[in-house]
């Protein structure tokens, strides 16, 4: 079983995936939720990375009721090291509508798994598309740092027109009680929340190469976005959907590797099943995620692709890692084009063992979800039928958790090209 880079860098993301403000209360214990933050250390091995571990800290209430954060930090015996920290749904007063999401991080990977031209045993096979061998990349040394900055405005349509802007949600249990946003229909004009994005973003990956030479990506540029966010609940969903479309753009300013634009939407979908004498809660859970470069031109030479107006080959359309494709590497897919969709069975048992664990009463464990999930999807150089065949795909088994206010996620998941165990502060989507 490989273990991917994103099984350390995992817990970088902000725990809230969709842009949701709230804030959560116990119907029997109205402080359950508002105890600070939680640390957990951990420790692995892999072949890799060898020895390591690391701390991870996470909590919401510190500066405002609603806003979370997170900070992040490991290290290995092979001289891997990284720290990220975060801080979500910061209200920007006096605005009461508008929220900032920070992200900040530096990771330096002494076995960085690339999935870029550069490996000499596959000379004139590019790297990375959808027929690539899954042998075709390189691990060396890399430095990667980065910032985002995520402004947020709640419009005041559907239910963030009547409701505050920061929700309240009524919990029993870990499970939703009162307060639904959303999770009839699909009208954001009588349903759900509506919000516009506008993120700022710098990234600097530096990577060495199996020919001595040094793989350089340095961008900045703007992503904006709309979201809908039309769920019952967004930190665990058991009806409704959400919408969401992005428009990233590199202008090729301050010395930036590229200038390229990428467009993607994902639309996600969650049906209840009702409880059952074993489970709580049984939810089918839906996504659909496609991703274009309108900017991409490419040409093919000595089979080596050269590229023009593209995106790294970690952003735009790029599949594997701990969102899509799970049992794949980081980023082993991309190209112009990609599609991808998901199907989750989520189901909650009436019975909880961990949270009887004395050790692990400081992290409030309310519930046990047991997951299922199948994946497909490919990558293609062109928006086409194409993108319907010879699909890649996966299957998998996952536990979530809800500690404190918090999912903590773990996935196993199988592929042809091997498994992966993943681990991450939210679901999938």
């Amino acid at each position: 079983m490989r273990l991917s880079r994103l099984f350390f860098l995992a817990v970088l993301f902000a725990t809230r995936l969709v842009s949701a403000q709230y804030v959560l209360q116990d119907e029997h214990d109205p402080n359950r939720y508002s105890r600070g933050g939680i640390i957990l250390p951990f420790f692995f091995y892999s072949p890799t990375y060898k020895y390591g571990g690391g701390l991870v800290l996470y909590g919401s209430g510190l500066i405002q009721p609603q806003a979370g954060y997170y900070a992040y930090a490991l290290g290995s015996t092979d001289g891997t090291y990284g720290l990220s920290l975060g801080h979500d749904d910061l209200e920007l007063s006096p605005i009461d509508r508008l929220f900032l999401d920070v992200q900040v991080g530096y990771f330096q990977d002494q076995s960085y798994r690339a999935y870029i031209d550069g490996n000499p045993n596959f000379v004139g096979q590019p790297a990375g598309i959808n027929d690539s061998a899954k042998d075709n990349f390189f691990t060396q040394h890399a430095i990667d740092v980065y910032a985002h900055l995520t402004f947020k405005f709640l419009l005041p349509i559907g239910n963030g027109r009547d409701g505050p802007p920061v929700s309240r949600y009524t919990l029993e249990d870990g499970i939703l009680k009162a307060g639904a946003t959303g999770g009839r229909g699909w009208n954001p004009f009588s349903s759900g929340r509506t919000f516009l994005q506008l993120t700022p973003f710098v990234e600097n990956l530096s990577i060495d190469t199996p020919e001595s030479t040094d793989f350089h990506t340095d961008e900045n540029g703007l992503r904006f976005g709309i979201v809908y966010d039309n769920t019952d609940f967004p930190l665990n969903p058991s009806r409704g959907n959400v919408t969401s479309f992005t428009l990233s753009r590199d202008f090729g300013w301050f010395e930036s590797s590229e200038a390229w634009t990428s467009v993607s939407g994902e639309f996600s979908q969650f049906i209840d099943l009702g409880r059952s004498k074993i489970f709580r809660q049984q939810v089918i859970a839906l996504d659909l995620w496609t991703s274009y470069s309108p900017t991409w031109d490419h040409s093919v030479v000595n089979g080596t692709r050269d590229l023009t107006g593209a995106p790294p080959f970690y952003d735009g359309a790029s599949l594997g890692g701990t969102q899509r494709l799970r049992a794949f590497a980081e980023s082993r897919f991309w190209d112009r084009a990609a599609l991808y969709g998901a199907a989750e069975l989520r189901v909650i048992p009436g019975f909880n063992p961990l949270g009887n664990i004395q050790l692990l009463k400081g992290a409030d464990i309310t519930w046990m979800q047991w997951v299922a999930f199948a994946e497909l999807g490919r990558v293609s150089p062109t928006y086409s039928a194409e993108l319907f065949s010879h699909l890649k795909g996966d299957v998998g088994v996952g536990v979530r958790l809800l500690a404190n206010d918090t999912i903590v996620r773990f996935d196993l998941a199988v592929s042809n090209e091997g498994a992966a165990f993943l681990a991450q502060l939210s679901e999938a989507f």
